[in-house]
């Protein structure tokens, strides 16, 4: 009776024990079916393209380009101070002015972006009329460009001095400095390696005029050994703004005793009225093709004309815009700039608000190969959500700060329109238990 007890309870236990490292044989647990991947160009998905200018003019940029490229462009950068009084109250309080006098006067730019591998780069400085405005051109400006120079500065020649960095001349610029045989002074900004040159004028180079209530107008041209291009700060940049500081002096009388008068030096930064940049030869009227960059500023409004099957069976890998351009962007190679996507909140046509940043793209100068920009994220967005507008805009950044302007042809070319390039996958069906 033991003897078969224990046979039985053998018998159990190996009725109940699992096999758990034996793997699943299909198919009895693999579901039937195949992950399928499609990789698409959908040439003609974009529809009702179009370009609109004059979002950004070049007197609202956050720069304004100098730059001097034979036969392709030559750009000058500008700026007016606003107005100095003549004279001054020198003490709390008094009801008489008196004369002040100018003894020299500090001219500051700022430069955002150089070519590093420019040679022989100078800043030209020049004075021009205080009634500089919106309306004034490369025309209009020439031949005080061609004018007198005020002052010149070397800009790869100070960056090869050593820098100056003692206690006091920290205490006094912040940061080390270098100054040449003339004066002029360079600094090196430690935060994004920017360079503020300094030009020093004294009274004839920039006088204090009463019939101009004190303003002063400057006027920048580059040169270099060659493709001289640089991109200085505007007031619109903040910090950077251009800035004329004068160093003046002013006597206030002793009325009192027989001391000799007391006399004040002291300096005083006039704001700035005006800045800008006009060059040759002028942007292209618009046509068939989608601009994105220039001045004024120009935008490319893009539709997209989603398929039923991609809502509703799909899952997007990966997504490209693929634009071809028209001819390659001219210019330095300084003067390469960055285009963005951008997704539509609702579709406006030109004053369409712009919604989430979609992708972007580096335009380098050039270059005529075909941009490819990633919207994976915009049309994975489209895919799963019907109610979204399906349209979005390409602008350059910043805007208006340069010359440089990119083309691409548009659905009105069939053989090189605006196309979608689209990975994706149908979604897998699991089978029933």
């Amino acid at each position: 009776m033991i003897r078969r007890l224990a046979c039985f309870c053998l018998l159990v236990a190996a009725a109940c024990t699992e096999q758990s490292t034996s793997p699943g044989v299909c198919p009895t647990f693999c579901p039937a079916g195949s992950i399928d991947i499609h990789d698409t160009i959908f040439a003609a998905i974009i529809e009702r393209d179009s370009s609109f200018r004059g979002y950004v003019p070049s007197y609202q940029a956050e720069a304004m380009t100098a730059a001097d490229v034979p036969g392709v462009v030559e750009s000058r950068a500008f700026f007016a101070t606003d107005t100095m009084f003549r004279r001054v109250t020198p003490k709390l309080g008094d009801t008489t002015t008196v004369p002040i006098s100018v003894d020299s006067t500090r001219v500051r730019f700022v430069i955002v972006r150089r070519p590093k591998n420019t040679t022989n780069l100078r800043l030209r400085l020049y004075q021009l009329p205080t009634t500089v405005d919106s309306t004034s051109d490369f025309a209009s400006l020439d031949s005080y460009f061609n004018g007198p120079l005020v002052d010149s500065l070397n800009v790869s020649d100070l960056l090869a001095l050593p820098a100056i960095g003692d206690t006091q001349t920290i205490r006094l610029w912040g940061d080390s400095i270098r100054v040449d045989t003339a004066g002029h002074v360079l600094q090196i900004s430690r935060v994004d390696s920017s360079l503020a040159v300094y030009f020093n004028l004294d009274s004839l180079q920039a006088p204090l005029s009463d019939p101009d209530t004190g303003r002063l107008a400057f006027g920048v041209r580059v040169a270099a050994d060659s493709l001289a291009s640089v991109t200085l700060g505007t007031t619109e940049s903040g910090g950077n703004a251009p800035l004329v500081r004068r160093f003046l002096h002013y006597t206030i009388p002793d009325t009192v005793s027989a001391t000799p008068d007391s006399v004040v030096h002291t300096d005083r930064a006039l704001a700035n009225r005006f800045d800008n940049f006009v060059f040759t030869p002028p942007t292209p009227p618009s046509d068939s093709n989608l601009a994105v960059g220039g001045v004024p500023s120009a935008r490319s409004l893009l539709r997209v004309a989603m398929p039923a099957f991609l809502h509703d069976s799909i899952d997007v890998v990966r997504a490209t815009l693929v634009l071809v351009p028209v001819n390659a962007v001219q210019g330095a190679p300084s003067d390469s700039f960055k285009i963005e996507a951008h997704a539509l909140a609702a579709d406006l046509g030109a004053k369409s608000p712009l919604s989430s940043l979609a992708g972007s793209k580096i335009i380098h100068i050039g270059s005529p190969d075909t941009v490819n920009i990633e919207l994976t994220t915009l049309v994975r967005s489209w895919s799963l959500d019907t109610t979204l507008t399906t349209a979005f805009i390409l602008g350059q950044v910043p805007e208006a700060t340069s010359y440089t302007e990119v083309r691409f042809y548009s659905s009105r070319a069939p053989a090189y329109r605006p196309a979608l390039h689209v990975t994706y996958v149908k979604r897998f069906r699991f089978g029933e238990p």
